[in-house]
């Protein structure tokens, strides 16, 4: 049964929130008529994904020149995880390697140590394409490049870290794809060096890699006016058009059905629906399944604000990802190690819930302690400082820990690309790049790691070989460390 429209009244984001003026796109296209007329794409989902491929479509020389785009929305543009999300633009370092070379039945994506890399600088290469496009299109959205810091606080996440380290470099020397490519990468180990860059309690080790931010609300509202402007290609959005369903008709085209609004029809639908996939996708149910995940703005004290704000994003062991916004303090957002290590939820309480009205209690109560328990010489919080807001948003878990790109099958004229478990603004701008390069040339673009494409057997192996997240231990998943046998 499809979600849409939702029953309830979702939480709003402190990046929703600061986006409402008139270049905002909110309620845009809402009363007006769909298309009658077959139209060449159809987009669903305004988030992230929607938004960046609808850019790249309408590029000059992109697959919908002298063609029409449709994109439709449930609600609004980025109301999903797209304009809830912690702000981070970059991918994680070498720290990745683990879950995604774990076998499919321990919740990993079970890669080769080369495809494993493959997937690594994929993502570290991301923030290269978003930064020229911000810069070349003078797209205003708070975008900062500098360094990501992972902080590591157990001698156990510390051993690992290095031993991934190692076999990292070792890896890329010989790497089929990658190899001689140099990384502007550091791991920390000298103790004092440590203390004074992560500013964190019980710091062993960190790790310092290329980071990035922006304001996802108003990057992603920017990429959709983009295509909306576009001189060579007919784009249209509309909001509150959730969609129902779709149907494959006789002569190729799909018929999409957005009850209240009506109905259309054309060449091809590419479900940007990530989270809520399973709604139109019912066979994809077990596949990708959502997450609900929360986050948060932190007022910082004066110990932590003017020059000595936080200078790097930061990520920390079974702990929080943090961003330090130009003006309005931080967003920080527990990973579910953190609440699942501590008991403080079950994976119950996360997976499989597509609800982002209500903030649980005993998750708010643990972020309105962690920066003060967390960074040394945070200090006593006056009144208006600390926690000043929390929301909730859902990620598109893949089970088999990877994003589901390409045609759909058994689906003639659908496509898709959902699943980024978490890390999709590290994602989605090069995913939708090489979906835009196959829908105008039909062959995959061997940029994008050929381990993302959808298939009838990565469906099939999934669905019989991996872990499914309502199975994952009360206290999260724990990998075996990468073994030469591994290899």
């Amino acid at each position: 049964m499809p979600c849409f429209p939702q029953p309830y009244t979702s939480t709003v984001s402190h990046w929703q929130q600061t986006n409402r003026g008139p270049k905002s796109l909110w309620d845009h296209g809402r009363d007006a008529k769909l298309p009658t007329e077959i139209v060449d794409y159809v987009i669903v989902g305004a988030g992230a994904t929607g938004a960046a491929l609808a850019y790249f479509l309408s590029r000059l020389g992109g697959a919908a020149v002298g063609k029409k785009v449709v994109i439709l929305d449930a609600k609004d543009v980025a109301s999903g995880a797209s304009g809830r999300n912690g702000g981070h633009v970059v991918g994680q370092s070498w720290q990745q390697l683990t879950p995604l070379m774990a076998p499919l039945d321990e919740g990993g994506a079970g890669l080769s140590a080369d495809d494993a890399i493959d997937v690594i600088m994929f993502e570290q290469s991301n923030i290269d394409l978003v930064e020229s496009i911000v810069q070349s299109e003078g797209i205003d959205a708070d975008f900062w490049r500098g360094s990501r810091v992972e902080v590591l606080r157990t001698p156990a996440g510390a051993a690992d870290n290095l031993r991934n380290y190692e076999l990292m470099r070792k890896l890329l020397k010989t790497h089929p794809k990658h190899k001689g490519r140099v990384l502007d990468w550091e791991i920390v180990t000298d103790p004092v060096a440590v203390k004074k860059l992560s500013r964190t309690r019980g710091a062993v080790q960190a790790n310092r890699i290329p980071g990035g931010s922006w304001h996802p609300h108003k990057g992603v509202t920017a990429f959709l006016r983009l295509a909306l402007e576009s001189k060579s290609a007919d784009v249209s959005f509309y909001s509150w058009a959730p969609v129902a369903g779709f149907s494959q008709e006789a002569d190729g085209t799909v018929t999409v059905d957005c009850a209240a609004r009506g109905k259309m029809r054309a060449r091809n639908v590419i479900l940007a629906t990530n989270a809520y996939t399973q709604h139109v996708l019912p066979e994809l149910k077990d596949i990708l399944v959502p997450v609900h995940s929360h986050s948060s703005l932190i007022t910082s004290p004066a110990s932590y604000a003017g020059p000595r704000a936080l200078q790097t994003t930061f990520g920390l062991e079974a702990g929080s990802y943090v961003i330090q916004t130009p003006d309005s303090g931080l967003v920080v957002g527990p990973y579910p190690k953190a609440l699942f290590g501590s008991r403080i939820l079950k994976p119950d309480q996360v997976y499989g819930i597509d609800d982002d009205s209500f903030v649980r209690p005993e998750v708010k109560h643990w972020l309105a302690n962690h920066c003060r328990d967390t960074f040394v010489g945070w200090g006593k919080e006056a009144d208006g400082e600390g926690l000043t807001k929390c929301w909730t948003g859902i990620i598109g878990h893949s089970v088999d820990n990877l994003p589901m790109v390409g045609a759909v099958p058994g689906r003639p004229g659908v496509w898709i690309a959902a699943g980024y478990n978490g890390r999709g603004m590290a994602l989605i701008h090069s995913v939708t790049r090489g979906l835009a390069h196959q829908l105008k040339t039909g062959q995959w673009d061997e940029r994008v790691p050929r381990t993302f494409q959808v298939s009838d057997a990565r469906i099939k192996r999934a669905r019989e070989r991996a872990l499914h997240p309502l199975d994952y231990p009360v206290t999260g998943l724990e990998y075996r460390t990468i073994e030469k046998s591994n290899l």
